[in-house]
């Protein structure tokens, strides 16, 4: 198994969606992170798909999938 240090998923930058759609608002209107978060997380809660089995069946298998792909990488090394 490598290093976290040298695991390149250890080196991107990730910013979740939300957050990025609080800092877009907070710029655009020139707000707070926080004024920002009270007007977009109400809209944000609303795109989750809390009871959508269908999409949550399809991303277990795409995690799943790029676990297995993962492990077939990391045994060839």
């Amino acid at each position: 198994m490598p290093e976290p240090a040298t695991d390149k998923h250890y080196e991107e930058k990730f910013e979740s969606p939300l957050w990025k759609m609080i800092k877009q608002r907070a710029t655009e209107k020139d707000i707070s992170y926080a004024a920002a978060a009270l007007e977009v997380v109400p809209e944000y809660q609303r795109s989750i798909r809390y009871k959508d089995r269908e999409w949550a069946d399809a991303q277990i298998r795409e995690q799943n999938e790029e676990t297995a792909r993962q492990i077939e990488r990391d045994t060839k090394k």
